[in-house]
């Protein structure tokens, strides 16, 4: 991680996700719902214990960023949530080269950073991740992201479902987790504040190394993603890019890097940096969960204070 010169950022009080939201998340929440077994799946989620067994895990063998741990990192994730009017969940840093991050959890989410992602980026870059990540919680993915990253073997050895009934279900989680990965982008672009370091953090994620960035150039990276969306040319052509992302759960990165390029240059982006944004959710506003009384996004399955079904 090397230094960036400090920057005054726009902060957004009182910003709801659905004024980042992409639609193409909300379309596909939306199909996810519909599906009988996803109940069943949630609840063999909680029962499993699996966001305790995490945590434990990560408070004994990674670092727990605080104020006094790992300081300029936790200043950098303190920033962004502040930017995004949030509190901060737990931030672990944990030791391993790739270059990833992760929101995980439904009682208290928490967010793992990789020592390779921080070795790769600059502050500014992290702090674009860590914005992403955020985005996650708040816009109600925890739940869903981390039963994407294991629903296709826990489904089929947990719930007693079918083959067919099994990958159907994981091929929507999957779909989802994709979409849902452009609202995180949005998040991350509110935090940086500028479109050139989330092209950039795509460039990394994709090239791998510091040592060859100083030769990339971001247009050829955007005109690289023009050229994949060309490649559906042929019907044989769409079969091998659906055959390559469909058990993905980010989109690819020259994708995301156009989606949020042209995203920064929408009149829904500027409103916000302006100032204009929705403050609630719309349509029905917001709705008290039955167990704890919290107010809760009407589209949430689960309480994020509480982690109980909002839905019965």
């Amino acid at each position: 991680m090397t230094s960036a010169e400090p920057k005054t950022r726009r902060r957004f009080p009182h910003l709801t996700s659905s004024a980042f939201e992409h639609p193409a998340d909300r379309a596909a929440l939306e199909a996810l719902k519909k599906i009988p077994l996803l109940d069943v799946a949630f609840r063999k989620f909680l029962e499993l214990g699996l966001e305790r067994i995490l945590r434990i895990q990560l408070m004994g063998s990674a670092i727990h960023v605080t104020p006094k741990q790992c300081s300029k990192v936790y200043k950098l994730f303190k920033e962004a949530a502040d930017i995004l009017d949030m509190h901060e969940p737990d931030l672990f840093l944990m030791g391993n080269p790739k270059a990833n991050a992760f929101t995980f959890g439904v009682e208290r989410p928490f967010i793992v950073i990789h020592s390779g992602l921080v070795d790769m980026l600059t502050e500014e870059e992290l702090m674009g991740v860590l914005g992403h990540e955020l985005g996650h919680v708040k816009a109600g993915h925890v739940l869903y992201r981390s039963m994407a990253y294991f629903l296709a073997e826990m489904a089929k050895s947990f719930l007693g479902l079918g083959q067919v009934a099994s990958i159907g279900l994981a091929i929507a989680m999957y779909d989802w987790s994709r979409k849902a990965e452009l609202t995180a982008d949005r998040a991350e672009l509110l935090v940086t504040q500028d479109v050139e370091t989330c092209i950039r953090i795509n460039m990394k994620l994709a090239g791998g190394s510091n040592g060859v960035y100083a030769q990339t150039d971001h247009d050829e990276f955007l005109r690289q993603a023009d050229h994949y969306e060309e490649i559906d040319h042929t019907t044989l052509n769409k079969i091998y890019k659906l055959m390559n992302e469909i058990w993905l759960t980010h989109p690819v990165p020259v994708y995301r890097a156009k989606e949020i390029k042209l995203w920064s240059e929408t009149k829904q982006f500027k409103e916000i940096m302006a100032g204009r944004y929705p403050t609630e959710e719309p349509g029905d506003g917001l709705r008290r969960c039955p167990h704890c009384d919290s107010k809760i996004s009407p589209s949430f399955f689960f309480c994020p204070d509480c982690g109980k079904n909002a839905r019965i």
